[in-house]
């Protein structure tokens, strides 16, 4: 079955990440099914570049551009799964790193639903590359 996840007896998940379906970037506050996208908290016209994201685990770019508008604290981006969970994930984990300055960023996953989450950050600067990785464990 496309997308079905592998198990071993001992219900790990398999490794094997090229079997499951990936993500896509989109643009700016796109909040459709199979998506990562920034919104205007990461400035008026935010890049996401996918490095590998499926609906168990990533990790994707985000890149805050102001061009009208200016970053804030709070939902910069968002990951709306590709095959929707029937109830929320019980843990996301999230990690965002600052590339250009490589140092921590504080952050969290909020709004979490069976059909995806949002990735909360304090203010991002512009012309910085933030790397982010997640984890979703239903």
């Amino acid at each position: 079955m496309p997308g079905a996840i592998d198990l071993d007896k001992n219900y790990h998940e398999s490794d094997n990440q090229e079997i499951a379906p990936q993500l896509a970037d989109a643009a700016v506050g796109v909040v459709t099914v199979g998506t990562i996208a920034g919104t205007t908290a990461a400035g008026a016209a935010p890049t996401v570049a996918i490095v590998e994201c499926s609906d168990r685990r990533g990790q994707f770019t985000l890149s805050p551009v102001t061009g009208g508008g200016a970053q804030a604290a709070g939902v910069t981006a968002t990951v709306r799964f590709l095959q929707p969970y029937g109830d929320a994930p019980i843990t996301v984990l999230v990690n965002v790193v600052n590339d250009t300055a490589s140092t921590a960023v504080a952050c969290g996953p909020t709004l979490v639903t069976g059909d995806g989450f949002g990735i909360m950050t304090t203010i991002l600067t512009t012309a910085q590359v933030y790397r982010v990785s997640y984890v979703v464990i239903p």
